[in-house]
């Protein structure tokens, strides 16, 4: 909401992304009754919600374009809010002729990451911000809940996810299946399937699920293929390839590239992709409780991102570090693990970090550590009390 504030008259356009139901619209209506309660008259905020049935006619863009026109005002600043743009073709043109005139300052939401960053970026160069909205952080998840202990509420984030409206069904195991399941299907077919024309709904679900079962781990389009064809389902790799993009375009995941930390270049093969959020990842693969490890990962990462750092996946003379952090004057490097207490897992974890040598920042995120520095400069942060922010590295 301050992020999007401190844009508030500025000549851009605010492009607010996310996957479905992680509180885009919301935030956008919080932010229009900031605007109310401002003193702006309400005839200057015009809000067009695409997802509507009762709008199917303003999914046109000359249409979308004419209704917003025929409702501006002439004395003052104009709030023009478009929610779920990428259901209009060719929004774009008419977002561009509206920030184009004056007195206007334009506000688009969307469900589709390559409609809203590549099309915009084609049309809209330099004239266009994206806010990525995630579901509910930890801190926020905590400030909604109602479990006084830390750690079961921590389980229950890892179990239950992020999205808003889980918080209603927390006493209803199948409510909260349910609601996920609706959540899963709807960008499937409106956000993947649709956009794409996707004629083999089985393969897209296939390689949904191997890539939620994997999530964290490295993988390939060739792995994805070879295991598919196992299966007995028969696609090529290029197809595999495009699936991947549709996904990730829909913002089921985020994909982490590999950095090879030597020779400071990325690598082509392979590359781990992470959920958008645990419970829809636990409501397609079932819960399982060995894969927590990779889970808790996921959560990092998505935090990381939920901070505005860029991260990649570090690699060094073969060894793995799960984060590279992109810091303004220079790299910070992660490694989570659940425990520090067992020697060859802390072993392991601290050898990859060694390796880099130099003075940058090296830390291992683990659940069971108190905020410590070793001896050779490593930083041990417990992830629970970083998530609440309560311990200010990587702020």
């Amino acid at each position: 909401m301050n992020w999007i504030e401190s844009l508030r008259d500025k000549h851009v356009i605010k492009v607010v992304t996310g996957v479905r139901r992680s509180g885009k619209s919301t935030l956008l209506k919080l932010y229009r009754q900031r605007l109310v309660a401002q003193g702006i008259p309400e005839q200057r905020i015009i809000t067009v919600d695409l997802d509507l049935f009762e709008n199917e006619e303003l999914r046109e863009k000359h249409a979308l374009h004419q209704y917003v026109l025929s409702r501006m005002q002439p004395d003052g600043m104009n709030y023009i809010f478009i929610d779920e743009a990428q259901r209009c073709p060719g929004f774009e043109d008419a977002v561009e002729s509206l920030y184009a005139r004056d007195f206007t300052d334009v506000y688009v939401t969307g469900s589709n990451a390559h409609m809203l960053s590549s099309e915009l970026a084609t049309l809209l160069s330099g004239r266009f911000m994206t806010i990525p909205v995630l579901p509910l952080s930890f801190a926020e998840f905590s400030l909604a809940s109602t479990e006084p202990d830390t750690q079961r509420r921590f389980y229950q984030y890892l179990e239950w996810g992020g999205f808003p409206e889980m918080l209603h069904f927390a006493d209803n195991p199948q409510s909260m299946s349910s609601y996920l399941e609706g959540v899963y299907n709807t960008v499937l077919v409106n956000d993947v399937s649709e956009r794409h024309a996707i004629r083999d709904m089985t393969a897209l679900k296939r390689i949904s699920r191997y890539m939620f079962a994997h999530a964290g781990s490295l993988v390939s389009a060739n792995k994805i293929q070879g295991a598919l064809t196992s299966a007995g389902h028969k696609i090529s790799q290029p197809t595999v390839d495009n699936y991947i993009d549709y996904l990730t375009d829909g913002m089921l995941f985020y994909e982490a590239q590999r950095y090879n930390l030597k020779g400071k270049d990325y690598l082509k093969s392979l590359a781990k992709y992470y959920a958008v959020d645990t419970g829809l990842r636990n409501y397609v693969t079932g819960y399982r409780s060995e894969d927590i490890g990779h889970m808790v990962e996921n959560i990092v990462y998505l935090e990381l991102i939920r901070r505005r750092y860029p991260v990649l996946v570090g690699n060094i003379e073969g060894r793995e570090v799960d984060f590279v952090v992109k810091e303004q004057y220079a790299n910070a490097y992660i490694q989570v693990a659940l425990t520090i207490h067992d020697a060859e897992t802390l072993n392991r974890e601290t050898a990859s970090l060694r390796a880099i040598g130099g003075y940058e920042p090296r830390y291992i995120f683990a659940l069971d550590t108190p905020a410590t520095s070793s001896e050779d400069g490593i930083r041990y942060v417990n992830i629970i009390d970083w998530l609440l922010g309560k311990d200010t590295v990587l702020p």
